[in-house]
Order: C-alpha cells, then structure tokens, then sequence
C-alpha cells in the first residue's frame, strides 16, 4: 500500500492510496471514515477534486477519525509515519 496524493473537495479533505493488487490508476480516497474506490469507468465523478500539497491537508485529523472508525486499516501505519515527517519538517 502506498499513499498517491492528497485531494481537496470543498471543504473535505482526502488522503488518496493504492494497493499492490489494483490496477495501475485505479486508487481509493478516504476522508478517515469512507474510503471511495476510484477508476475509469468513475473518474469523471472526481473532477472537481483538486489535488494539493501534503501540507495544505490535516493529516492528523484523518490520522485520529481512521483510528477512532477503523483500527485495523492498513493505511492508518502509513499515515502516521508521514504525519511525523509533517511534524519534523
């Protein structure tokens, strides 16, 4: 699992991963508590998502309602090691 990028709707923010055994360009979005499988065939549902920096998304807000709704989500390790690179830098 990697993360890919960062997205802002409105005034959601998304943290957008890929797994090793999904298709290249295929990839989920999740706010910490939907994860959103996104495609081809959908990708056009995701248009008005703006892909930004790492920095302008609250990656410890994510970080706490993933731990609080899904323990057990294999993003949640990921995200907190780049939270801490967020804190270093």
């Amino acid at each position: 699992m990697k993360i890919v990028g960062y997205f802002i709707h409105g005034n959601k923010q998304y943290v957008a991963f890929s797994k090793e055994t999904e298709k290249p360009g295929c990839f989920r979005i999740t706010d910490g508590f939907h994860d959103r499988f996104v495609d081809e065939k959908n990708r056009s549902k995701y248009t008005d998502y703006c892909q930004v920096d790492k920095t302008d998304v609250d990656l410890k807000r994510i970080l706490s309602r993933l731990h609080g709704a899904r323990p057990w989500h294999p993003l949640l390790k990921l995200l907190r090691k780049e939270s801490m690179e967020c804190i270093k830098s």
